[in-house]
């Protein structure tokens, strides 16, 4: 890829094209970013939840990347006519110097620089050639089919149980499937700076899609929204399967299915599976084409880009990533851009390319949660029994090399069994990477290799499709009598067995190994035939490959009470140092990023000088907002809702006073998040046993958030009902969970949050092994307190999101209630919000306590509603 770097400078502008006037703090926010693109740097900015933030980003971006193309091209020009005037200048100079060879190595030199430049100039124009020919189909073929807004115009979405996959049983020809992906095209190309946007979910992508459409660049701009197959794929056979790994299989399989088979070759796959599984025909290349480019000529979110395919009959997962080649702007999740895997597979380069990650402020646990990975002693006795079955039904078919591989991978699971079936009443012990391997005795093995080999031969989706095809086949008890063949095996083992039985004294350990390698053991059944047991192999190989990162990135938990081991990220860097690196620009935004220390500290640590922060105010005028910090309840008592407090009777009967007390002079919704689910039951069975819940249902109905978050539109909905319906604007009360589904990405906006009340400070368990090693990990890396800073940060981060569904926009109005007396502490009040520490009102015993809370509260509401 080619690609020209102007020498001239941008100037901030004053129009970015936002749709809308742009408040104060919008327009500063644009002209920073501007800058921050222009100087190649890396940009943190907060801008609170409800100014705005992710529309502002887009149109700062967009602005930045219209004005750099047309430097790019006038330069170009200007830069060839000047090194030709130079070089004809040199020449005729040359014909007349004395020192001849001097004056033709420096016309050698322009001329170089010329041919360069004029080589840029033609990918450039034929870039420009190939955008023009999108245009120019797009526009042809407008009328061939319907556009369509929604996906579910046109399909309805199944949800049936998972399909077998194909287990081959022959690995001649296994010389594996990659990931089906375009010819890289071998002539070489111009390539433009494009800009990555990635956000947490697709819902808030579409947002920034519908808000795109606003603006002027939504005319004009090549936006492509990228996806995994369970988002795009329109594939009956393929949609209907319950995970995106067996998705990704499935459709390599009908990608593979030739048109016409060979009569003279073996089928390798059984007559019931190939029959039912057919050759995808929405990857024809002259559908695909057409998606393409009705995706580049107008942006579209997943579910509008999943209805276009369904409409003109084309894939839109290899449409997409087909078009993000000449997308501007490409919008994406998590998981795409931070995983390296993710990014080769959808051919996504990074190089000079702009960054956004927005919602960022749980970017570093984002990044250790993608690169994780668990083992359970099930998922590895499973795994084990598969293993050795597939081997033993296979055995004369593998090759040798194959062989070796899968007798080292059955080694390899053998011995991390047994560190997980040695009970101990231990604690948990964490170990490095390189002391796991020599503890389970495989040190020896390379698993490097190993994981080659898996991916080379598609190892897993064998097992796996050998797996669900042993679970379906009938036992001889059950629908007919055993054939003479499983006899005589019956036979031959029961020999077998009796046998070994007389010689167990000599390496009782070692022969029951061997015993088990000849033996076919059963597949355990699943509880129900229409539920297949999930595969193991999957997060076999996830955990193994996390064992070959360098050992002082991460831990290994292993916790034999508990069955399990995982393998934890410790340095999160390992893991965002390419991106950093490749990309032109990073800007990392989000509505509470405070504090920003542990990020810039372990993200970009390499480049101090390269890190810019902006920390912007809320657009609501300062009397919109009324915050307290409440330090004693009602009856005058300290409220310290710490872990061994916070259950007392004392605090529990405080608790329940300042909601009734609250919910009396507080109108429409409250909503009030308390540390823990148990402890959400352990305040509502109090509130019932008090009366307290009977009396706030006199002027507000209550509802609770419940534990896995199941049902949370439905219990919105009825919030949202319950404070409509309300007649005299009493509202309800909605007991909810720091961390919770209803604590981060939900808009409580108007009557949906006038009140949000935070109870205690919600630490998380600081016992846990994890947590502690994390903190270990920071002190001795980056300096003693970092871990005690980190498990601060934790804390306030998880309060910052809580208190910023308050206020939505500019002109909404609510008071917050931050409810414990270590609130008071200077250290913990800077850690908050800014637009929120500024005004808050402290309510101590002073200050007229409790009563003074109550007092204000009447007279901000009486204040905001005239």
């Amino acid at each position: 890829m080619a690609s020209y770097s102007p020498r001239k400078k941008l100037p901030a502008p004053a129009d970015f094209g936002f749709p809308y006037t742009p408040y104060d703090i919008q327009q500063d926010l644009m002209q920073q970013l501007f800058l921050v693109l222009e100087r190649k740097q890396i940009g943190i900015f907060e801008s609170p939840t409800g100014t705005g933030k992710s529309l502002t980003l887009t149109c700062g971006a967009l602005t930045w990347l219209q004005q750099h193309e047309q430097l790019v091209r006038e330069e170009l020009l200007e830069r060839i006519e000047l090194v030709e005037r130079e070089l004809r200048t040199l020449q005729a100079a040359s014909a007349q110097a004395n020192d001849w060879i001097a004056a033709q190595g420096a016309t050698q030199v322009q001329r170089q620089e010329l041919q360069q430049l004029q080589r840029l100039r033609t990918l450039l124009q034929q870039r420009e050639r190939e955008l023009e020919e999108i245009r120019q189909r797009k526009a042809t073929q407008k009328q061939q089919f319907r556009p369509a807004r929604k996906a579910q115009d046109h399909y309805e979405s199944v949800d049936l149980p998972v399909d077998a996959m194909p287990a081959s049983d022959d690995d001649e020809e296994a010389e594996v499937a990659e990931e089906e992906q375009p010819a890289k095209d071998q002539e070489e190309r111009y390539r433009d700076v494009q800009i990555f946007y990635c956000s947490r979910t697709h819902s808030q992508l579409a947002q920034i899609v519908a808000e795109l459409r606003k603006t002027p660049h939504g005319r004009h701009v090549r936006c492509v929204t990228l996806g995994s197959r369970q988002q795009l794929c329109i594939n009956d056979q393929v949609r209907r399967l319950s995970s995106v790994a067996l998705m990704n299989e499935r459709c390599l399989d009908m990608a593979r299915i030739k048109q016409t088979a060979n009569p003279s070759k073996k089928p390798r796959l059984s007559s019931s599976t190939a029959s039912s599984l057919g050759r995808c025909n929405l990857k024809a290349p002259a559908l695909l084409q057409t998606l393409s480019d009705v995706a580049l000529c107008e942006p579209l979110d997943i579910e509008e880009l999943a209805a276009q395919g369904a409409a003109c009959g084309a894939c839109p997962y290899y449409a997409a990533r087909s078009a993000q080649t000449h997308a501007q702007l490409v919008l994406l999740p998590y998981p795409l851009l931070l995983q390296r895997s993710a990014r080769q597979q959808n051919s996504i380069d990074l190089h000079g390319a702009i960054i956004i990650v927005d919602e960022a402020h749980n970017l570093l646990d984002t990044i250790a949660q993608l690169h994780s990975a668990e083992l359970t002693l099930e998922q590895l006795q499973l795994a084990r029994d598969q293993i050795l079955a597939y081997k033993q039904r296979y055995a004369r078919r593998l090759s040798t090399s194959n062989m070796l591989c899968i007798n080292q991978l059955l080694y390899v699971v053998k011995r991390l069994l047994k560190l997980l079936e040695i009970k101990t009443e231990d604690e948990p012990r964490m170990l490095r990477t390189y002391d796991l391997a020599s503890e389970g005795d495989f040190y020896n093995i390379d698993l490097y290799a190993l994981l080659r080999f898996c991916t080379r031969t598609r190892f897993a989706q064998k097992l796996h499709g050998f797996g669900l095809q042993q679970q379906r086949e009938p036992r001889p008890s059950e629908n007919r009598p055993p054939s003479t063949l499983q006899l005589l095996h019956r036979l031959a083992t029961q020999h077998q067995q009796q046998s070994l039985s007389g010689k167990l004294k000599l390496n009782k350990q070692e022969q029951d190994e061997d015993q088990e390698q000849e033996q076919t053991p059963p597949i355990r059944p699943t509880s129900t035939p229409s539920a297949p047991t999930p595969s193991p192999i999957r997060p076999l190989l996830a955990f193994l490959e996390t064992l070959t990162s360098d050992a002082a990135d991460g831990r290994v938990l292993l916790n034999p009470r508990n069955g399990n081991m995982k393998y934890l990220l410790l340095n999160p860097a390992e893991h965002f140092e390419d991106i950093v690196r490749e990309a032109r620009a990073l800007i990392i935004a989000g509505g509470t990023m405070q504090p920003t220390q542990e990020l810039t500290t372990q993200l970009f640590g390499n480049y101090p000088e390269r890190v810019v922060q902006h920390f912007y105010s809320h657009v609501v005028p300062d009397d919109a907002v009324l915050p307290f910090v409440v330090t004693t309840g009602p009856t005058g008592a300290p409220l310290c809702f710490n872990y061994t407090q916070r259950a007392s009777l004392a605090m529990l009967n405080e608790l329940a006073m300042v909601l009734q007390n609250l919910c009396g002079v507080l109108p429409a919704g409250l909503v009030c998040f308390l540390p823990s689910y148990d402890y959400l039951e352990t305040v509502y069975v109090h509130l019932e046993k008090c009366g307290a819940l009977e009396r706030i249902g006199q002027r507000k109905r209550v509802f609770r958030e419940t534990a896995g978050g199941g049902g949370v539109e439905q219990l919105l909905q009825q919030y949202a009902e319950a404070i409509k319906q309300s007649s005299k604007g009493n509202g309800a009360l909605l007991l909810s969970v720091v961390g919770g589904k209803l604590s981060e990405g939900l808009n409580f906006a108007d009557d949906l949050g006038r009140g949000v009340i935070v109870v205690g400070l919600p630490y998380p368990n600081r016992q846990s092994p994890e947590l502690q090693e994390r903190m270990r990990h920071l002190d001795s890396n980056l300096g003693t307190g970092a871990g005690n800073e980190y498990y601060e940060n934790l804390c306030m981060k998880a309060v910052n999101q809580c208190i910023g569904r308050s206020v939505r926009h500019i002109r909404d109005f609510a008071c917050v209630y931050l409810l414990d007396e270590r609130y008071g502490n200077a250290r913990i009040q800077q850690k908050l919000p800014a637009w929120i520490s500024r005004h808050i009102v402290e309510a101590t015993a002073t200050t007229g306590g409790f009563g003074g809370v109550q007092a204000r509260t009447a007279r901000f509401f009486k204040l905001a509603r005239n």
